[in-house]
C-alpha cells in the first residue's frame, strides 16, 4: 500500500512530464502547424499570384493613370481629376454609359425571359427536352466574333437573310445596323441568341432543386399553373435568378466584341459602348480611358454591392 504522500509525490510527477508521453514517433502540435499553414499557402500561391498580376495591379495602375494626361509616347503630365471632369461632362462618355444601360436592359429582360421559358421547357420529363437542352447551347459554342460577323451579313438590307425573310410578307426591310434607332437592339438580340443557353442551363439547375412535393401539394389545393409559377417557382428560383442577373449585368456592361466586329460604334454614337469608348481612347488619352475604366469598375461594384444587399434581405 502506498502512503497519501507517495501517491502525491508520483501525481507531481507526473504533471512534470512523466505521464504525458506522447506516442513513438507522433510530432508535437506546435510543429505540426507551421508546416500545415506552409502547405497551404504554397497551395494558394499560384492562384494569389494571377489574382494580383491580372486583377489588383492593374486596377490599382488604372487608378493611378487615371490622375495623369498620356498618350504613350511623349511624358506623363499629372493633371488630378480633370480626367474625371471631362468624361462626366456632356459628351462621348456619357452617350456611351447611357447606351450601356439601354443595351442593358434589353439584354437582361430577352435573355433572362427567353432562358426561363427554355428552362422550364427543358425541366419536362420529355424526350423533345434533350432535344431543347442540345440546341440551346449550341449558340453558346461560337465565338463572339464569329457571332457578329454572321449577323452582320444577316442584318444586310439589300442581301442579308433577315430582310429576305421579312419580303416574304410584303414588308420592307430596314438598314438595322445603318439606323441610328434600330443599331443598338440589332446588336443586343445578337448577344441573346448567343447567351440565352448559357443562362437556360443555369435556371434549369434551380429549377430540379424545387420539391416536387410543392407542386403536389399546390395541385391538391387546386392551384393552377399561373398560381405555382408566381407562388413556387419564382421564389424558389430566386439564388439562380440572382446568379443570373449579375452575369447578365457585368457581360452587358462589358460587351465589346459583336458591337466592334459589327458596327464600331456606329452610326454615329449611336452603338458606343462604355468599353469601346474607352478603347478607342486608349490611342489618343490613357488618362480619359483610365478614368472611363475607374467609373466602370465602381458601376459594377455599386450594382454588386446593392444586389447582395436586397439578396440577404429576402433570405433573412
Amino acid at each position: 500500500m502506498h502512503t497519501t504522500t507517495e501517491l502525491r509525490a508520483k501525481l507531481s510527477t507526473d504533471r512534470e512530464g512523466g505521464g504525458s508521453r506522447r506516442p513513438h514517433g507522433a510530432l508535437p502540435r506546435r510543429r505540426r502547424q507551421p508546416s500545415g499553414t506552409l502547405a497551404g499557402w504554397l497551395s494558394v500561391a499560384p492562384a494569389l499570384l494571377v489574382i494580383l498580376g491580372f486583377t489588383f495591379y492593374p486596377m490599382v495602375r488604372s487608378m493611378l493613370l487615371s490622375t495623369d494626361r498620356w498618350n504613350m509616347l511623349g511624358p506623363r503630365q499629372f493633371v488630378g481629376t480633370e480626367n474625371y471632369a471631362t468624361i462626366l461632362a456632356p459628351g462621348s462618355f456619357r452617350e456611351s454609359l447611357f447606351n450601356t444601360l439601354v443595351f442593358t436592359l434589353i439584354t437582361l429582360a430577352g435573355t433572362y425571359v427567353l432562358a426561363l421559358a427554355t428552362a422550364m421547357a427543358a425541366n419536362r420529363e420529355l424526350a423533345s427536352a434533350r432535344i431543347v437542352r442540345t440546341i440551346t447551347v449550341l449558340p453558346a459554342v461560337i465565338p463572339m466574333v464569329v457571332a457578329g460577323l454572321i449577323w452582320k451579313w444577316l442584318y444586310e438590307p439589300d442581301h442579308g437573310l433577315v430582310n429576305n425573310l421579312i419580303a416574304l410578307v410584303g414588308v420592307d426591310g430596314a438598314r438595322w445596323l445603318f439606323d441610328e434607332d434600330l443599331a443598338l437592339p440589332a446588336v443586343a438580340l445578337v448577344s441573346i441568341w448567343k447567351d440565352f443557353g448559357i443562362y437556360a442551363l443555369i435556371l434549369l439547375g434551380g429549377l430540379q432543386r424545387i420539391p416536387a412535393e410543392l407542386y403536389e401539394a399546390a395541385t391538391i389545393d387546386r392551384a393552377g399553373p399561373w398560381r405555382q409559377f408566381r407562388s413556387i417557382t419564382l421564389p424558389m428560383l430566386r439564388p439562380a435568378g440572382a446568379a443570373v442577373f449579375l452575369l447578365l449585368v457585368f457581360n452587358s456592361f462589358k460587351v465589346f466584341d459583336q458591337v466592334w466586329v459589327m458596327t464600331e460604334g456606329g452610326p454615329g454614337t449611336a452603338t458606343l459602348t462604355v468599353v469601346t469608348f474607352i478603347y478607342t481612347k486608349l490611342l489618343t488619352d490613357v488618362g480619359v480611358a483610365s478614368a472611363a475604366s475607374v467609373v466602370l469598375f465602381v458601376i459594377l461594384l455599386a450594382i454588386t454591392l446593392i444586389r447582395l444587399r436586397l439578396t440577404s434581405r429576402e433570405e433573412s
